[in-house]
């Protein structure tokens, strides 16, 4: 089975059946219409029939692919759903999966068959269609960095707009890489910052809702900017207040100090400040700050610190004593260790 972002992704017009299994209420529509696409290039004004899995029969599916079109040359029959699609006759006579397990040996040439499917089990399917030239298609989200580079990219060519770094970061923390949500923030950040500008993260910040998860993210501005006592306060508010997950916050400081060492790693090694924040992601107020904290902080002083964490996390991680003192420790000697520095 292909995946998404590897080189065996490729639609074209050639390909009687198509598989697209995945749920990426972005990348499915946008595949489909890669394919729409070529096959429109290919055949010239195609038509489209479009079938929901969850009622549809398997024959009414195959009649349609057999038959005639009346109007143009070449057919694109969708099937969404085609996951209950193929499990709904388990059991009959005539499964649907069988059923194209025989028309995948002999597709018509006048049709091209899309299936769309949530999840998808691997079978004596997938060959029939590799067999033909069709292709099974995974549709995986993006990685964090190929993400990023399509929120430049969507931004820049689709809106005309910019988007900073740290704006970027932030927007990819608060959406996740669900690029349906990030492409409709996207639009609404553009159209604030006007044609030419640039979305910045004090835009992100005032317009596009922090998630539950990243507001446990919050400690390490705390931490790195405020001190001891605002990183007291700032956890006791997470946790009595926003009901964070102990373990999120745990995380998110052992996080800090990870990249404050790797930061401080890199500078006695000879690397460069944009060096630095391009390996480490480091934009916005707090990467300032880290990258100012590296060139103060000793890294095997940061690497005893950053064993103090790991244990720390894993005690709260397996529930060992108190997690809200734990918590406080950690805070506390993490911040006195930057307050140091």
């Amino acid at each position: 089975m292909a995946k998404r972002g590897s080189s065996k992704l490729q639609i074209n017009a050639d390909m009687p059946i198509v598989v697209l299994a995945g749920r990426d209420d972005y990348l499915v529509p946008h595949w489909t219409k890669r394919l729409e696409d070529a096959l429109t290039e290919a055949h010239g004004e195609i038509e489209r029939f479009d079938f929901d899995g969850q009622r549809a029969s398997a024959a009414e599916v195959l009649d349609e692919l057999r038959s005639l079109g009346l109007l143009n040359p070449h057919k694109l029959v969708v099937v969404d759903n085609a996951d209950d699609f193929l499990a709904a006759s388990k059991g009959s006579n005539n499964p649907a999966r069988a059923l194209l397990e025989k028309y995948a040996a002999a597709p018509v040439e006048a049709s091209t068959l899309l299936l769309r499917a949530g999840t998808w089990r691997k079978g004596k399917l997938d060959k029939a269609i590799e067999a033909v030239g069709g292709a099974v298609l995974k549709i995986e989200p993006l990685p964090e960095a190929d993400t990023l580079r399509w929120i430049h990219a969507r931004t820049e060519k689709q809106w005309d707009a910019k988007v900073a770094p740290d704006a970027a970061q932030r927007l990819l923390r608060r959406c996740g890489n669900v690029l349906a949500r990030l492409d409709a923030e996207l639009a609404k950040l553009a159209a604030i910052a006007g044609p030419g500008g640039t979305v910045s993260a004090a835009l992100v910040d005032e317009h596009v809702p922090m998630s539950r998860e990243e507001k446990a993210w919050v400690i390490q501005d705390a931490i790195l900017d405020g001190g001891p006592a605002h990183g007291l306060t700032t956890l006791r508010g997470l946790l009595d207040v926003s009901r964070q997950s102990d373990v999120l916050v745990a995380w998110a400081v052992t996080d800090m100090v990870r990249r404050l060492h790797a930061a401080a790693s890199m500078k006695a090694s000879g690397e460069g400040p944009q060096a630095i924040r391009k390996a480490l992601k480091l934009w916005g107020p707090s990467g300032e700050a880290t990258l100012r904290l590296a060139g103060r902080c000793a890294p095997g002083d940061l690497a005893t610190l950053l064993d103090d964490c790991l244990a720390a996390q894993a005690r709260v991680r397996r529930g060992v004593g108190r997690s809200d003192r734990a918590l406080e420790r950690l805070v506390l000697n993490v911040a006195q260790a930057v307050a140091a520095a």
